[in-house]
């Protein structure tokens, strides 16, 4: 029986196969069954708790990481942001505080001059230098208190986006659990997203075949319905530890998928190499 009709016998599938030798001189050793999975699926939450104010994805729709799909009500954190960017731009303390120091600097050299002609005393000379450092002292003052409003501002801007909702991961809206209007608890996901580029596949292999499979080789999956066609995974991971219960390993293969065309969920079966030929 050749390898396209015992396919056929054990899934019950219509695939193709892929042309002779199109995966190299490898001899396959055996077919696999096995399921085609999203890398990953995430249950989207948030870290803070609060009313869910907008929501941007519906089911189905495609995102991108870092892609803000939603957020808390941010009305607060709205207002504290004006508030301290406001604090962190105002030069004015500053600016009086140079001013100062430029009129008693003046004032200093004026009078100096007038005590080196006996026209002044050195208690006013003494006075005003102590003026003069204390506008120095008021300077420093101003540049700190502005170093924190600039701290504060950031501060108050993490708060902020800490109430938007951003996606981890490029892949899909596959299902939406919360509407805005809700409240949003401690573990309470508001969308569940998935990766399907790549996909994945997860073998299990028993414990003999353990050695004759490596991280990069080449496998054929022959992909059941709606797609009905053989395309080439890589391998992933190979687990380095056996599972002494039921005597197998894992292997983990990914699977390309750039224009979404595979669909996750389907069943295959996997070719794999075999070096033991």
């Amino acid at each position: 029986m050749g390898r396209a009709s015992l396919r056929l016998l054990v899934t019950g599938f219509a695939l193709t196969a892929l042309p002779a030798g199109s995966m190299g001189a490898q001899v396959l050793a055996d077919a696999t069954m096995c399921l085609v999975k999203p890398m990953k699926v995430v249950q989207l939450g948030s870290s803070v708790f609060g009313v869910l104010a907008q929501l941007n994805v519906d089911r189905s729709d495609a995102v991108r990481k870092g892609e803000v799909i939603g957020k808390l009500d941010t009305s607060v954190e709205e207002a504290q942001i004006a508030l301290d960017k406001f604090r962190a731009e105002n030069t004015a303390p500053l600016r009086a505080a140079e001013a100062d120091l430029a009129w008693n600097q003046r004032e200093l050299d004026r009078r100096q001059k007038l005590a080196n002609n006996l026209w002044s005393k050195v208690n006013d000379v003494d006075e005003a230098r102590t003026k003069v450092e204390q506008d120095k002292i008021a300077i420093g003052k101003a540049q700190d208190d502005q170093k924190i409003a600039r701290l504060e501002s950031a501060r108050s801007q993490a708060q902020y986006d800490l109430k938007l909702i951003r996606s981890p991961l490029n892949g899909v809206v596959t299902e939406v659990k919360l509407q805005p209007g809700e409240f949003i608890y401690e573990a309470t996901p508001i969308v569940t997203l998935a990766q399907i580029d790549p996909l994945t596949v997860d073998l299990v292999l028993p414990s003999n075949r353990f050695g004759s499979v490596k991280t990069n080789d080449s496998v054929e999956l022959s992909l059941g319905p709606p797609v009905n066609k053989a395309v080439a995974s890589t391998i992933e991971i190979v687990d380095p530890v056996i599972d002494a219960a039921s005597d197998t390993f894992r292997v983990r293969l990914a699977l390309p998928n750039p224009d979404n065309a595979i669909p996750a969920g389907i069943r295959c079966i996997a070719s794999l190499p075999d070096r033991t030929q």
